[in-house]
């Protein structure tokens, strides 16, 4: 039987990967021990493929009754000192959001990643909630892939970052993203963590008491995220520096752009910035781009979160954009 090469791929590999699978591989590389969700399209091929490979021991896998489970699962194993990955569609994070909330505001010594697969058009959904409101409302670190290769490379910085920062982070992927075949390079899988001993800490208790302390940290630890999401080389401009007509765009909006600034002949006339690590925003970065420009396009799935922001940035600091 021959090998997978999500599992057994080596560094430098290139292999034509599902959006999904590559998500898996992230994961794998991330040193994922704990995988939980409850299925739901466009994730369901997450936890499916983790379910068919097997992992010969690397991690554990649970389909759960609901997302709620799913995510008190993965948050058990992350207070262990785990990487777990919780996977769900938009909609089943309404039913996982309580412990959500509860955990953004304890922390978590693991690692934490939760898959926010959203659904624009409703190909396979009852509505189009854009999941990118609860990490506001939160206060949730996200990453917006675009193409097979970042589903992978966002994973394993999602996994750090959540590590960093000691709280769980989102990666939001959409129908356009999850399904998408690429070209995906690997890199190393690393050594899952060990599990480590749990102390009793009464100050993690959110009794009121403790849980306004906690929502100051949370506020600190968001700084700190911003500063990452001002440097993380997912956040960039490309194109006609000094040009007068901008584009700022994340997820699978950002590849549509890129094909039509190449169709139609505008790689030398316009300015694209992409935003893949894009809450908290890079507020230094998309000032940088704003400046000089005379009017800014935003290409985002679904809400005017992003363009509303850039708004707001360019009313606080003067400048005079057409966004």
């Amino acid at each position: 039987m021959s090998k997978h090469p999500l599992l057994h791929g080596a560094r430098g590999e290139r292999h034509v990967l599902l959006g999904n699978e590559a998500i898996v591989r992230g994961a794998l590389e991330a040193g994922v021990n704990m995988v939980t969700c409850y299925p739901g399209t466009p994730s369901s091929e997450v936890p499916d493929t983790f379910y068919k490979l097997g992992g010969e021991g690397r991690y554990k896998i649970e389909y759960a009754v609901n997302e709620k489970v799913a995510f008190e699962v993965a948050a058990g194993a992350a207070l262990g000192g785990a990487q777990a990955l919780v996977t769900m569609k938009h909609v089943g994070l309404n039913v996982a959001a309580d412990p959500l909330f509860t955990s953004v505001y304890t922390g978590l010594p693991g690692g934490l990643v939760v898959l926010s697969a959203d659904d624009p058009g409703c190909h396979s959904s009852q509505n189009e909630q854009d999941n990118r409101n609860y990490c506001r409302l939160f206060g949730l670190p996200l990453f917006e892939p675009s193409s097979a290769q970042e589903m992978k490379d966002m994973t394993v910085a999602a996994f750090r970052l959540s590590h960093e920062l000691g709280m769980p982070v989102m990666v939001r992927s959409t129908t356009r993203v999850a399904h998408l075949r690429g070209v995906v390079e690997l890199g190393e899988i690393t050594e899952p963590p060990k599990p480590v001993h749990v102390e009793k800490d009464h100050s993690k208790v959110t009794l009121p008491v403790n849980a306004t302390r906690m929502h100051r940290e949370l506020l600190e630890r968001l700084d700190r995220a911003r500063v990452i999401s001002n440097a993380s080389p997912f956040n960039f401009a490309r194109g006609a520096e000094n040009a007068p007509f901008g584009i700022v765009a994340s997820s699978i909006g950002y590849a549509y752009a890129m094909d039509a600034v190449t169709s139609l002949g505008l790689s030398g006339k316009t300015a694209v910035f992409r935003a893949g690590l894009s809450y908290p925003e890079p507020d230094e970065a998309l000032l940088a781009f704003l400046r000089g420009k005379q009017k800014v396009l935003v290409i985002e799935e679904l809400e005017p979160l992003m363009e509303n922001f850039l708004r707001a940035l360019a009313q606080k600091y003067g400048v005079e954009v057409e966004i």
